[in-house]
């Protein structure tokens, strides 16, 4: 061994102090402990109280729980009893709605077709108007030759009455002087 000493801590005490403050410290802990640990065991016996005090009432509570049951599952009968009828009514609508789709439908093609048909009698209407646009044009100028042909038969018709005219007074002249010749 060394012959040094040992150093002395700045604490002053000695070891043996040291020792039991270090021990005392550690029952200091170990009672902390105990006191968590017997806080543990109250909550223990506490949630134990709970529990048996539940126990009892589920034992209390069964015959609710089983009316309660009961009732649901009747409920869920009626239910399904009324989901059944509402299936039906349902099924009938979709038959409706498609009967109605398929008379759309056919409403539809029906208005494509008078549609169609109103297309064709709208372009022969068109035509229709332009034919009558060309006739009423061509009447239009008929009209107009007609009138000058008119004119034109009228002044010859006049020219030749007033021809007409003059010969015959020519004529009673011619007359007058040869009946005043044999008179």
């Amino acid at each position: 061994m060394n012959e040094d000493t040992t150093q002395n801590l700045s604490d002053g005490r000695s070891f043996e102090e040291r020792v039991l403050a270090r021990f005392d410290a550690f029952d200091a802990r170990f009672d902390s402990i105990d006191a968590r640990f017997g806080q543990i065991d109250q909550r223990f016996d506490s949630v134990d109280a709970r529990l048996e005090k539940l126990e009892s009432r589920n034992y209390d509570t069964k015959p609710i729980w089983e009316r309660a049951l009961a009732e649901i599952t009747e409920t869920r009968a009626e239910m399904n009893v009324r989901f059944g009828t509402l299936e039906k009514k349902v099924h009938a609508i979709e038959t409706k709605v498609q009967s109605i789709e398929t008379n759309v439908g056919t409403i539809a093609t029906r208005v494509e077709v008078i549609e169609a048909r109103v297309g064709a009698l709208e372009s022969q209407l068109a035509g229709l108007r332009s034919d009558f646009a060309g006739m009423r044009h061509e009447l239009v100028d008929t009209q107009h030759e007609f009138k000058r042909t008119l004119t034109r038969l009228l002044e010859t018709l006049f020219s030749f009455l007033t021809d007409t005219r003059d010969l015959m007074r020519d004529n009673d002249a011619r007359l007058k002087q040869l009946e005043s010749k044999l008179a």
